[in-house]
């Protein structure tokens, strides 16, 4: 079997840092206390991957101690490198690859009910395809697959809302086919949380199930 690594990009709760869009409503430190819960849902979904190397990406460099003590044990811990997106996307793909890997996938930890099984959907595409893309419906996307690294596939702006076209549009100048796994969303926005309340369970996201119920009947 090809050398495998879901890698997982996060960043520390820290008030004002994280889930900017949903203050307000929300105070930073609500919206904190809810990143961190998501992120810690999604961590656990994914710790008892047998077929895969783990990896968390973690920022800003100075919350290492927060992510050793609160991360799993079969996590790697590497801090994210680079000036933007962009950049640590490339950095992340290319370290990977250059280790060896032969499938790596990058999600993010902002959608807890994309499901664990999406992961390994997209390992599968890998065996078919160079790309594999989880589309966001805000036009971006919560998950990405490569087999090999291409820098040029991340040379996107990453704050518009068009990013999945850019990036499939990339990928198409490259002579890169890419498969498309079934959309899902992240929790940027009121809406987004108002949305997420019925797919959430006390098995896979019992934290965010328990933030959330206070959150929406404040």
């Amino acid at each position: 079997m090809p050398r495998r690594v879901l890698a997982l990009f996060a960043k520390a709760p820290v008030p004002g840092e994280v889930k900017t869009r949903l203050v307000p409503p929300l105070s930073r430190e609500q919206a904190a206390a809810l990143y961190e819960a998501m992120l810690l849902d999604v961590l656990d979904q994914h710790a008892a991957e047998t077929d895969c190397e783990l990896a968390l990406w973690y920022t800003p460099d100075d919350a290492a101690d927060w992510f050793a003590k609160h991360v799993p044990a079969r996590y790697r811990r590497l801090p994210q490198r680079g000036a933007d997106l962009s950049e640590r996307m490339r950095a992340l793909f290319q370290l990977h690859a250059a280790e060896g890997a032969e499938r790596i996938v990058l999600r993010g930890t902002d959608s807890p009910t994309l499901p664990a099984a999406r992961a390994r959907e997209a390992f599968a595409a890998l065996e078919r395809f160079p790309v594999a893309l989880c589309p966001d419906r805000d036009g971006g996307y919560n998950l990405i697959g490569l087999r090999e690294p291409h820098a040029a596939l991340f040379a996107l702006e990453y704050s518009r809302a068009s990013v999945l076209g850019a990036t499939l549009a990339r990928a198409r100048e490259l002579g890169l086919a890419c498969e498309l796994l079934p959309a899902h969303h992240d929790v940027d926005t009121w809406d987004d949380l108002l949305r997420l309340g019925p797919e959430l369970d006390s098995e896979r996201t019992p934290r965010t199930r328990a933030l959330h119920a206070e959150l929406v009947r404040r």
